[in-house]
């Protein structure tokens, strides 16, 4: 972690050079989708993804700058993930700390396959290791279980989802949580794809402590071997905090 006072402009030169890095090498080179609803397809092959996100408000900005992602099949309807990465948090008046993100490993198992007379049913635990720099803000160094139950339906170029999802802390002073949402995709044309997702969550003792918001993002593929993704989303209701602006953009390589 670094105290940054007196080198603010360099550090809005920093923001638009990682974006502008991402941006040049995405067609070149991350495959769930980018909304916080989730997909209901395992990989198939096995993938690496790179990610750049980004989340505003009043006071604070947070960044993640890369995270990396490695995904592969277990079986035709399994597939596994980890994660990892680097964060920054710069605050008001040039105050910068950056460190490591949590990891993070998960499993995505499809219990059911998609049918004329009923959607696809899909299950994705996550455990997410509180191993990131807390110090620095980056993590609050709190293990957790999320476990969300997906169903999806296509008809026609659209697909619909719907998501349930509860998430358990391993730590006696935080709150368990619960949350669902919705999102609708649309095939835009076979290379790109795009959709808006609704969600909140909660915690588990406290309903009136909801968070709700909303993402539209885009899924990109100039080739078989590449995807490309960019998101931004916003806070509708916050009842435990700021309202948040967010943005994303997500490239991947299939091998």
């Amino acid at each position: 972690m670094h105290p940054n006072n007196k080198n603010r402009p360099a550090t809005s030169r920093a923001k638009f050079h990682w974006l502008a890095i991402v941006t040049i090498v995405a067609p070149a080179i991350a495959l769930a989708g980018p909304w916080e609803v989730g997909s209901v397809s395992p990989s198939k092959t096995m993938k690496v993804k790179a990610e750049v996100t980004y989340k505003h408000t009043d006071n604070k900005d947070t960044w993640a700058r890369p995270v990396i992602k490695f995904a592969g099949p277990l079986t035709p309807d399994m597939s596994y993930e980890f994660s990892g990465g680097y964060g920054i948090v710069e605050k008001d008046g040039g105050f910068e700390r950056g460190g490591s993100r949590d990891i993070s490993a998960k499993i995505k198992w499809r219990l059911l396959r998609e049918s004329a007379s009923h959607p696809v049913f899909l299950v994705e635990p996550k455990v997410t290791f509180g191993s990131g720099d807390q110090q620095a803000g980056i993590s609050d160094g709190v293990t957790t279980l999320k476990l969300p139950l997906r169903a999806a339906k296509t008809f026609g170029k659209m697909r619909v989802t719907g998501e349930t999802f509860y998430t358990r802390s391993f730590d006696h002073a935080e709150d368990d949580m619960v949350g669902y949402g919705g999102l609708v995709e649309y095939r835009v044309s076979e290379p790109l794809l795009i959709g808006i997702d609704l969600l909140a969550d909660r915690p588990t003792g406290d309903p009136g402590k909801y968070h709700l918001r909303s993402n539209v993002a885009f899924k990109w593929y100039p080739t078989k071997k590449f995807e490309v993704q960019g998101l931004i989303g916003r806070s509708i209701e916050n009842h435990r905090g700021k309202l948040a602006t967010s943005a994303k953009l997500v490239t991947a390589y299939k091998f």
